[in-house]
């Protein structure tokens, strides 16, 4: 990067970093043009910590999603480095680092330091909510007055964003997924490319663009999208748009109606304490409202949540408060891409899955037989129920697996 390129964005420092140094705005140095070190530290400034990563409020455009600084992570093994809250004890300096990173987040500004057990990044749902805005938010009977007010105590505590955070790791991820599902290699390849491009742009943390996956029924979407919650040590919000009566799950329920409540999305976030979980909403297609005066196709209340911009800001229409969304991992199931609406499909990557010939059916058959210690004679069999169309779905391998190994279990008689 030079002077001259006028449109390139240059990365401010955060307000308190201005403040120390005035002169530390300049992206580049007079010799070298080389982009000036947010790590080292400066003479003078007895304050300053190397590991505590300046955040720019500036860097929220779509395609800059992450404004968490990158750290220099050194050799870290790719068994988890983002579990740092199973540990139980901390070097004081890391304990000195959360504490600052806590005291200093804000909305929309989520805060990252180096630790000795990897990147910890941390976020604010909403904006730090007064107690007399909260009297005023909270109305109705006693009961539901506490009830208000304990979510909008819980919803101004900071959250972690987790999960894989180095290449390494991500890839880890990619491979184990495919072994055990190789039909899905194209949601997995645009899931690592994604999740990658977000370390890129400075995530210390597991994220990756909005994605449907298309494909017939029984092919084990579902079992994909838990094993991936699995894998990355994400928490998974799970939605079923076959069940759905209204969107309050998505959007929360205005405290007008006696069945409102906080959305199924705010509730698993304050559960978890994570700030990017593993969103599935299954059967996507399926999604119905009954309610009066609802629009015709309901999945488009999914849009504010797809859009980077948008998902910053999102009402909560249970507690009136906006909520900081923007890191949620969405996976979208469905069976029949038309039954999607444009919109949607617009804002996310779509991955088509074809059926399964009877040759694919196969091979997993043989790979379940050989995983599961069964008989090996059972594998021709399950071939040739798959040659003549008998199994069409590993929906229906699955069971003749489970009742071929239900009789392996079973006791013998006297």
């Amino acid at each position: 990067m030079t002077k001259n390129a006028k449109n390139e964005k240059t990365t401010p420092l955060d307000d308190e970093t201005q403040a120390d140094n005035p002169d530390a705005s300049a992206d580049t140095d007079r010799e070298g043009g080389s982009k000036r070190s947010l790590f080292k530290p400066r003479p003078g400034d007895d304050d300053f910590d190397p590991l505590d990563l300046a955040n720019d409020p500036e860097d929220m455009e779509q395609e800059e999603l992450h404004p968490s600084a990158r750290a220099d992570q050194g050799d870290e093994e790719a068994t988890g480095p983002w579990r740092w809250h199973h540990t139980y004890s901390f070097p004081i300096g890391d304990v000195d680092r959360q504490d600052r990173a806590l005291g200093l987040v804000q909305m929309g500004k989520p805060r990252s330091v180096q630790l000795t057990t990897g990147p910890f990044t941390v976020m604010r749902l909403t904006d730090q909510l007064t107690a007399e805005a909260m009297k005023k938010g909270a109305v109705g009977d006693a009961a539901e007055y506490q009830e208000k007010l304990r979510l909008q105590l819980d919803a101004d505590k900071p959250v972690m964003l987790e999960g894989p955070c180095t290449e390494h790791a991500i890839d880890e991820v990619a491979s184990q997924l495919y072994a055990g599902a190789p039909m899905f290699g194209a949601f997995l390849q645009a899931m690592r490319h994604s999740a990658s491009l977000s370390l890129a742009h400075g995530a210390n943390y597991f994220h990756f663009r909005p994605t449907i996956i298309v494909s017939p029924p029984g092919m084990g979407k579902s079992t994909l999208a838990q094993n991936l919650a699995n894998a990355t040590g994400l928490p998974l919000i799970y939605l079923d748009g076959s069940t759905m009566m209204t969107t309050v799950d998505i959007t929360g329920g205005d405290a007008v109606f006696r069945t409102s409540r906080p959305s199924a999305l705010f509730s698993g976030i304050i559960q978890h304490g994570v700030g990017n979980p593993l969103v599935v909403f299954d059967e996507v297609d399926k999604l119905a409202d009954m309610t009066k005066g609802a629009r015709e196709n309901p999945a488009e209340s999914l849009l504010p949540f797809l859009e980077p911009r948008t998902a910053a800001r999102i009402r909560e229409h249970f507690l009136q408060i906006d909520l900081d969304l923007r890191f949620l991992n969405w996976v979208l199931l469905a069976n029949d891409l038309d039954k999607i609406p444009r919109t949607v499909r617009d804002r996310c990557k779509v991955i088509q899955i074809p059926p399964l010939t009877p040759k694919d059916l196969a091979a997993v058959a043989e790979a379940e037989v050989h995983r599961r210690h069964l008989e090996p004679e059972l594998i021709d069999e399950l071939a040739r129920a798959c040659a003549k169309g008998q199994i069409k779905s590993l929906r229906k391998l699955h069971k003749a697996l489970d009742a071929a190994e239900a009789i392996l279990r079973r006791p013998r008689l006297h």
